[in-house]
């Protein structure tokens, strides 16, 4: 199908579950004295807040065998609740729980074998008991063996014994099944392409608050993709979702209110919900409180919350706030001046292929304020060819040094510097000289660049055989451009000089 729903990828369901009351009978340890506590102890200790007391008393009667204690007590030990995350623990009461026949431990205990990290999860064992308890029923069960079926871990690949477990599943009123039927539908998974049953699951979901859908339907509604073009319904969904507690709905509505115009402005809830997107850890939404508060739009400017706002971003790796903060710490604003952490951003920002970076780097290079060694000696001409060409003064000047001791790279990118006048004015006829030795040397953007010139008379005298003949050689290299180049100026150009120019190519190429 040609217009499908955009769906968000799917979350692993939250382990978090409500501890149910414990029946108030028999007595366990206070972690903090020698006193029993009872289950009642326990329970209201639960919902005082206090977990780890709760964890603690529930140790003694799961070692004993109370079934209920070693569910409730693997529970929280999956869902870090009362102490850290407990994936081995959790499996070994769950595992005791399910042996004596508890009926919800078999699927908590399924998905606690597929937590953990990468090499942890055991997909065998949590299919085997994900199928067990389908064939009971179990309408979650059977959500995640459709989607091990969908992958084909844990159980062979089955697109169509996916959809069928996914379907029962979805009319169970599983929301996360809703949206994945939704997405089987749209892309024709184990079933007939369906917009129709696409979006009527979509909007099932979505109508029963969960925020993957209603993003999903924002984002159709507001593009036309899969759904009618409609601005009011998008809104409409994007509220839903942002005040349902979606970070990045917070984020998308707040960024727009924030940034609006006129009615479609409103900067102070913008602010607002950016607040809670960002407290929330949505890094989106932290890097625009940083642009917010350095440059003080819609907010009053604080170099320093701006500073705390870019970091929080960039320490979760996102590259443009990270290479924001590098300037911050390399021009101590709102942070004191730190070359050592400017450089730890940049970093970050170029392993996000953010292309200022390498700029960055390149101006401290040739400042003296970074050894070449820091970032890779093999970078480090790149590094200050960007900065040559971004205007730095001392980048220029490190590249006509490196120049003058036969680094042809360094002429290639001066040849870019002078025939641009990027800090220095506009000089052809320094430029062609350049060219002439980045070329022979072999370098196909400068024999492209210089057969340019020979065509345009730019910097030199011009001719065409020369043209002809750089253009082919840059070709040779496997120069796209050169080889555009080279067909139409033999479009310009006699039989007698195509042949002249091809053969003056011919030995340039043996002598290389």
């Amino acid at each position: 199908m040609t217009n499908r729903i955009f769906i968000e990828p799917l979350r692993a369901m939250a382990l978090a579950l409500l501890l149910a009351a414990l029946p108030a009978a028999g007595m366990a340890q206070d972690a903090d004295s020698e006193t029993p506590m009872t289950m009642e102890e326990i329970e209201a200790a639960y919902h005082a807040g206090d977990f780890e007391a709760a964890r603690e008393g529930l140790l003694p009667f799961a070692e004993s065998g109370d079934v209920t204690a070693q569910y409730r007590l693997g529970h929280m030990m999956a869902n870090s609740s009362g102490g850290p995350f407990d994936r081995e623990g959790a499996i070994v009461w769950l595992e005791k729980a399910a042996a004596q026949g508890h009926k919800e431990a078999p699927v908590l205990l399924a998905r606690t074998y597929l937590s953990g990290r990468p090499e942890a999860p055991e997909f065998d064992r949590a299919a085997e008991l994900f199928t067990a308890a389908a064939a009971e029923g179990d309408a979650e069960a059977k959500f995640y063996l459709a989607q091990l079926k969908r992958r084909g871990v844990g159980a062979a690949r089955d697109p169509e014994g996916a959809f069928a477990l996914m379907q029962d599943a979805a009319r169970a009123g599983v929301i996360h099944a809703q949206v994945a039927l939704s997405q089987m539908y749209a892309q024709g998974e184990g079933t007939e392409a369906d917009e129709a049953q696409a979006v009527r699951w979509l909007l099932e979901a979505g109508d029963a608050g969960d925020a993957t859908a209603q993003l999903s339907l924002y984002r159709g509604y507001d593009t036309g993709n899969g759904l009618p073009k409609d601005p009011a319904k998008a809104r409409a969904w994007l509220e839903k979702a942002a005040a349902g507690g979606s970070p990045l709905a917070q984020r998308i509505l707040g960024t727009e209110l924030w940034q609006g115009e006129g009615e479609a402005g409103d900067p102070a809830r913008g602010i607002s919900l950016l607040l809670k997107a960002a407290e929330a850890g949505e890094a989106g939404a932290q890097s625009n409180l940083g642009y917010a508060y350095a440059t003080g739009t819609g907010i009053e400017q604080n170099d320093v919350l701006a500073a705390r706002y870019y970091q929080m971003a960039a320490d979760q790796g996102l590259g443009r706030a990270a290479l924001v903060l590098g300037g911050f710490y390399e021009e101590g604003r709102g942070v004191d001046r730190d070359v050592e952490r400017a450089v730890h951003y940049y970093t970050i920002a170029y392993s996000s292929r953010i292309p200022e970076s390498r700029q960055r780097l390149g101006s401290l290079i040739a400042a003296g304020e970074l050894a070449a060694e820091e970032v890779g000696v093999e970078n480090t001409i790149y590094f200050i060819a960007d900065a040559a060409l971004a205007g730095d003064p001392a980048a220029l000047d490190y590249l006509r040094g490196i120049s003058e001791d036969g680094e042809t790279f360094a002429d290639l990118r001066l040849g870019d510097i002078y025939l641009e006048g990027v800090g220095v004015e506009p000089d052809a006829v320094q430029a062609a000289e350049y060219y002439q030795k980045a070329a022979r040397e072999g370098y196909a953007e400068a024999q492209s660049k210089l057969a340019e010139l020979y065509a345009t008379g730019n910097g030199v005298e011009q001719n065409m055989i020369e043209a002809h003949k750089w253009a082919n050689v840059a070709a040779a290299n496997g120069s796209e451009t050169g080889a555009e180049r080279r067909d139409t100026y033999a479009n310009l150009m006699t039989p007698e000089e195509v042949a002249e120019a091809q053969a003056r190519a011919r030995v340039h190429i043996k002598q290389q």
